[in-house]
């Protein structure tokens, strides 16, 4: 048992931070404040939505049906970091040569192992079942059974996502070798994700309405779907030691099976892959010469689609993009009714003369909350002081990382650009305004982005994940990003209230970011090499 415990703490010092934003000049109160911050924004922001579902509930006294639907919205959350979380926690670890090497049965690591990966999920899962459950209790008198069956179902809940994820990171692990674009179907499967929140934010109100009307048929389809909801719900209404026993069982035999069917084949996925990694394939390569500037644009794409989180963290906007695009392309008529319930009287004329203005507004949000050179030299990590080592000048690095950047964004505004012009009614000089933006807008983002990584580089991450979503420079840059798109929106609203012509306003709105392109670009010159040279591993 003391082996056990010692091994179990060792393990749980990695890898195991849902939030991990920090950086060397960071003090360790710092370290462990923030997280805490976070947890708690997190928590109350779940719980925000929670009482927005509740209140159409209470109505019709369906109150267990908020907990029905946060049980199945958690499990899928569940699934999806698990599927992600498996390659880090279960699959070719990093430490793996270590504890392989030790006195210690296989067994007993996969048992380790197994048992980090669910701790991690249980804490994942509190953050969307707890505010639920607190919401539920603010609205409906609990008696003790109530926090019980809840205790030992926060506990039992994450057990069949996980055993799912288990089973889908095993395929992918033991396939993955097998397959150029393994990272793709990571990358679609995120994407989709995120534009279904954004869709379901955007249709909150219909679909509140909707739950109130069929909250009973929602709710008895969930439960037959998904028998833990169904077990869990029937424990809360009408509690049964049996069932409670029953329940509690099932999902002992269930994740003890897993292991123990795992335990065949994960030792001989994780050779396999080491293995596969470790063969050195006798194949004749054709050594091309480039310029520097090309081999360096080369590398940074490279390091781009070699990653799917970073790849979905900065591509989102852009995709999003394309998306509003043709939302607008296929829904403009439809956002006359909400205008009409808020006291707005606008014809659908109106609306149509100030696309280019709501088109550039979206060009703003989307660009400027995508940045992707904020994460670029980070990336580098430990390989950092070899790119420093070459015989490049530090400036033309820097530049590669902003002209790549810059690169992948642009043809994908472009495809936006063009989806709206097909259908309305843009003169020449706004076509060119707005195509002008599309060119100067990732120029001001990726340049604002590059200085805030060399200002606050993290070199010493475990993952790419901790790099794109947890350091302090993406955090920085995102919140620059939201400022910047939120002044240039309500500037926009400004020239359209006092009345300016449209080309004006796009002519005003090129024009600043021009402006302000040239200052970063002098401030990136004068003060980017001396941050760059300041940087080491």
């Amino acid at each position: 048992m003391k082996k056990y415990i010692s091994l179990i703490k060792a393990c749980m010092t990695e890898n195991m931070a849902l939030f991990k934003i920090s950086n060397k000049n960071q003090s360790e109160r710092t370290k462990k404040v923030l997280p805490i911050f976070l947890f708690i924004l997190m928590f109350f922001s779940v719980w925000s939505y929670a009482n927005i579902i509740m209140e159409p509930l209470v109505k019709i006294n369906l109150e267990f049906v908020l907990l029905t639907l946060f049980v199945i919205i958690t499990a899928l959350l569940t699934l999806i970091e698990g599927i992600y979380k498996s390659s880090t926690l279960l699959f070719n670890c990093k430490d793996d040569d270590l504890l392989f090497s030790l006195p210690i049965k296989k067994s007993t690591v996969l048992f380790v192992r197994m048992f980090k990966f669910y701790v991690f999920e249980v804490i994942y899962n509190s953050l969307f079942l707890l505010p639920a459950m607190v919401v539920y209790i603010r609205y409906v008198s609990v008696d003790t059974t109530f926090y019980i069956v809840s205790i030992i179902a926060l506990l039992a809940l994450p057990i069949i996502p996980i055993v799912i994820s288990c089973i889908i990171g095993a395929v992918i692990s033991a396939t993955s070798s097998k397959f150029k674009f393994k990272n793709f179907a990571q990358i679609i499967i995120t994407t989709i994700f995120l534009l279904g929140i954004f869709y379901l934010s955007f249709n909150i109100e219909g679909m509140l309405k909707n739950l109130a009307d069929n909250a009973t048929s929602i709710n008895d389809f969930i439960t037959k779907l998904y028998y833990p909801a169904g077990a869990y719900i029937k424990l809360v209404t009408e509690f049964n030691i049996v069932d409670l026993l029953i329940f509690m069982g099932i999902n002992i035999a269930i994740f003890a099976v897993t292991i123990i069917a795992l335990g065949s084949i994960y030792f001989r996925i994780n050779s396999n892959v080491k293995a596969t990694k470790n063969v050195s394939k006798h194949t004749q390569y054709k050594i091309k010469a480039r310029r520097p500037m090309a081999s360096l644009m080369r590398k940074e794409f490279r390091k781009f689609i070699s990653s799917p989180v970073f790849i979905t963290n900065a591509g989102f906007g852009l995709v999003l993009y394309i998306v509003i695009c043709a939302g607008i392309n296929l829904k403009i008529d439809s956002i006359i009714e909400p205008l009409a319930n808020q006291g707005l009287t606008v014809t659908l004329e109106q609306i149509y003369s100030y696309i280019p203005v709501i088109l550039f507004g979206i060009l703003c949000f989307s660009t400027l909350l995508t940045s992707i050179t904020s994460s670029m030299i980070s990336l580098d990590g430990k390989t950092f002081n070899i790119l420093k080592s070459l015989p490049v000048k530090p400036s033309k690095i820097i530049r590669s990382k902003v002209y790549t950047a810059v690169v992948v964004m642009i043809p994908c505004l472009l495809i936006g650009d063009l989806i709206v012009f097909v259908k309305f009614n843009f003169t020449i000089i706004q076509i060119l305004l707005i195509i002008a933006a599309s060119i100067i807008l990732p120029l001001v983002a990726e340049t604002l982005g590059i200085l805030v990584n060399l200002k606050y580089p993290k070199m010493d991450a475990e993952n790419d994940t901790e790099i794109v979503k947890q350091s302090m420079s993406s955090m920085v840059a995102i919140f620059l990003g939201m400022f910047l798109s939120g002044i240039s929106i309500y500037g926009l609203y400004e020239c359209i209230h006092h009345n300016l012509s449209i080309d004006l306003t796009l002519l005003l709105g090129v024009g600043i970011y021009t402006l302000m392109y040239i200052i970063l670009l002098i401030h990136l010159n004068k003060n980017g090499v001396k941050e760059y040279n300041k940087i080491n591993t």
